[in-house]
């Protein structure tokens, strides 16, 4: 017995060591090389656009009506050296062209702001301090918009006509003083586009921009309006036909405004949860050893036939094995991911892991707690996975390298295989189950190809392997003499 106990305890040690080691040899600069600015809660955001403002004390409203809105098409495919790269589609409301009304804490980059918009996709939207989104009409024509402050609390509106006005939504902005920017603008996100392949990722953007007509501006008092490129915004060529980030002209009461640029989140598609995670191959080769050898130690010593005289039925036999086995194996694989994740992030934020690129993750988020869990849950799968192997083929050696070749071997042909051809090997192997460490969303950026899957899907993959192998494993116990 203290022969398993050490052996398990050793997985966890081995899980927690390599974290340990590969954080500290894990470094990045790009809070000093970043294309994001720290928004309100110091979290990475983008803030690029062409704004039509004036300066305004006190409660406001303001009312315009947005014409029309036309993105410029994206035609151009993009190479980088011989590769292809993929254009990446972005489904986010905060990812789309769109023109409205602003309310802001001045024009520095990053600053409080609320804002009523329309999409050129997903219709009309409310949006406030770069993550806060409300969803409005699904109108793709003409719209009404109007905001309306009301000291702290602003209030967005759209309407068809002008006259019949429907709610969207109540925003409290973290920051926003008595003396704002009010205003409309037009934004337009760079294309992005990926390659990967070969055990590298190259990431690549090309600006865009939209155009609107935005005419029946209303304010409560006059003013001058001033248009303004916020933000690094994108420049384009003189062929795109706007340079220094946008424009605006106005023809009896019309204002038309070009813009480029983003506004909302810009955190980078490196998981630093899943960074401090990576000891976790480490420790599952040692638990898919520990699942084949509970299975043909008793073949190799005999003792299988004893057990089975004492328990006659054998898919009990072999489902008290994968229950004791998957328990003790998630106990040790969560005690390895908390200790790597806690021993991991302290070391990983003094190699330059830290905000606004990195918000310090804590064991009480819940993407965090959600990512310990499936990775105690996947290495519990395999190690059942090794078992079932184990009772198939009745010899240690050959069950172990299979076991391992069905982990590692996808790992390492998707991240030689290019673009998105590795999400189906992650679907459909136990390889899959490595999306549980991220924290994140799923990506193409990346090299890693279990990045192309969400957690769910990665732990979905790896219990279908755990029943279709004990299913396997049951059919030839009873099958086969002992």
């Amino acid at each position: 017995m203290s022969r398993w106990v050490i052996t398990l305890l050793g997985a966890a040690a081995l899980t927690i060591g390599l974290s340990y080691l590969a954080a500290s040899g894990n470094k990045t600069d790009i809070n000093e090389h970043a294309d994001f600015v720290s928004g309100p809660h110091g979290e990475p955001v983008a803030d690029a656009f062409y704004f039509v403002h004036q300066q305004i004390t006190g409660d406001t409203t303001l009312t315009v009506r947005v014409a029309s809105l036309t993105p410029e098409p994206d035609r151009r495919a993009v190479r980088m050296g011989s590769d292809q790269m993929t254009k990446l589609e972005d489904p986010s409301p905060f990812a789309q062209p769109a023109a409205g009304i602003m309310i802001k804490d001045g024009t520095r980059p990053g600053s409080s702001y609320a804002s009523v918009m329309l999409t050129a996709d997903q219709g009309v939207h409310m949006q406030w301090d770069f993550d806060a989104d409300r969803k409005g009409s699904a109108s793709s024509g003409a719209r009404w918009l109007r905001l309306v402050r009301s000291g702290n609390t602003i209030t967005g509106y759209e309407s068809a006509d002008g006259a019949a006005w429907q709610k969207i939504g109540t925003a409290t902005p973290k920051n926003l003083p008595s003396t704002v920017e009010v205003g409309f603008y037009v934004s337009s996100p760079a294309a992005v586009y990926a390659s990967r392949g070969g055990g590298s990722s190259s990431v690549g953007g090309r600006p865009t921009s939209a155009r609107a007509a935005f005419d029946n501006v209303q304010r409560g008092s006059g003013g001058t309006w001033h248009g303004e490129s916020i933000g690094d915004a994108d420049r384009l060529s003189e062929k795109g036909g706007v340079r220094g980030g946008g424009q605006v002209t106005e023809a009896d009461g019309t204002y038309t405004v070009v813009g480029t640029g983003k506004v909302g989140p810009q955190p980078p598609d490196d998981d630093m949860v899943e960074t401090a995670l990576i000891g976790v191959i480490a420790g599952l080769m040692a638990l898919i050893a520990i699942g084949v050898l509970y299975a043909t130690s008793e073949y190799r010593r005999g003792m299988i036939r004893t057990t089975f005289a004492a328990t006659p039925r054998r898919g009990r036999v072999l489902a008290a094995k994968a229950i004791v086995l998957g328990t003790t194996s998630f106990l040790v694989g969560l005690v390895g991911a908390v200790g790597s994740f806690v021993l991991a992030i302290p070391i990983l934020r003094k190699q330059g892991f830290t905000s606004p690129a990195f918000p310090r993750p804590s064991l009480t988020d819940e993407s965090v707690l959600r990512a310990l869990l499936l990775t105690a849950a996947f290495m519990a799968g395999v190690a059942v996975v090794g078992l079932a192997i184990g009772v198939l083929l009745r010899h240690s050696a050959a069950a172990i390298t299979i076991t391992i070749v069905l982990v590692l071997g996808p790992l390492i042909v998707g991240m030689i295989l290019p673009g998105t051809s590795p999400k189906w090997l992650m679907y459909t192997t136990l390889a899959g189950g490595m999306a549980t460490q991220r924290a994140k969303p799923p990506t193409i950026t990346l090299a890693e190809p279990w990045a192309m899957i969400g957690p769910w899907a990665g732990i979905g993959v790896v219990a279908a392997w755990v029943a279709v192998t004990l299913g396997l494993a049951w059919w030839q116990l009873r099958k086969r003499d002992a």
